[in-house]
């Protein structure tokens, strides 16, 4: 099924727009560390939800989510002033915690390695 290409390119326009929102506007130190990894619009663009990861491990994720949140207000008016949209969507910060599973799954697989090559 093909997904919708105006609501794709909503969402790429969206994503890199938020990145240079956070790094460039924001004075949050700690909001450096963040990687909005993917954004994904509805059908009628008025909900936009945000992934993002942290790329300083040591970085509390939930804090982040709390700055990012706080910062809501100077994030979407940045995209008011740089976007050409009609309407800035609802934007819900959601942690994606792919690399995490990822890395869970490769060390698992490692330890299996290694068991099997004992026998």
């Amino acid at each position: 099924m093909r997904r919708f290409a105006k609501t794709d390119k909503i969402a790429d326009l969206l994503q890199h727009a938020i990145s240079n929102a956070i790094f460039f506007e924001l004075e949050e130190e700690k909001l450096k560390w963040v990687a909005i990894t993917d954004v994904r619009v509805n059908k009628d663009i008025t909900i936009a939800e945000v992934f993002y990861s942290v790329i300083e491990q040591k970085t509390d994720r939930e804090e982040i989510k709390i700055l990012l949140e706080k910062n809501l207000y100077k994030i979407k008016r940045y995209l008011s002033s740089n976007l050409r949209l009609r309407q800035i969507p609802e934007i819900k910060f959601i942690y994606d915690d792919t690399e995490e599973k990822a890395s869970k799954i490769e060390k698992i697989l490692d330890e299996i390695k290694k068991g099997s090559g004992d026998g």
